[in-house]
């Protein structure tokens, strides 16, 4: 049987139907959107039973969804980094803290479109900290 991560759900669905013998599929589709929806338990299960990875949309899609942990998960544990796009997704959603740690971590940065979505979302202290920053 070959099924997708999400259609096996939890960390624990995923232990299941991995003794039972299930394969996924399209892992690096399921790796990216395992970090966009920020479910850092079953992203470090998928990390520690297959050695399959993700792409650079893993971190963009956490850093939008304001996923810091995920990010600094990301970072710690898989080599795929991120895009300019990451910190703009995070300025967008006004993850500030996100924000941030891209700045000091990664070497990525972002483009002025940043500052726009935050300034158009009323994101004011993500606007001020880019301009400072």
């Amino acid at each position: 049987m070959q099924l997708t991560v999400f259609e096996l759900g939890t960390k624990e669905a995923l232990r299941s139907g991995f003794s039972d013998g299930c394969r996924i599929s399209k892992w690096e589709q399921n790796l990216d959107q395992t970090a966009r929806g920020g479910h850092l338990p079953v992203l470090e299960f998928l990390h520690a039973n297959h050695s399959e990875g993700c792409t650079e949309a893993a971190m963009d899609y956490a850093a939008g969804g304001g996923h810091l942990s995920v990010v600094e998960w990301l970072h710690a544990n898989r080599s795929e980094g991120c895009t300019r796009d990451a910190m703009g997704a995070a300025a967008e959603g006004g993850h500030l803290s996100v924000v941030e740690w891209l700045h000091t971590n990664r070497s990525e940065g972002c483009t002025t479109n940043a500052m726009d979505k935050a300034a158009e979302n009323g994101h004011l202290s993500v606007v001020e900290w880019l301009h400072t920053n």
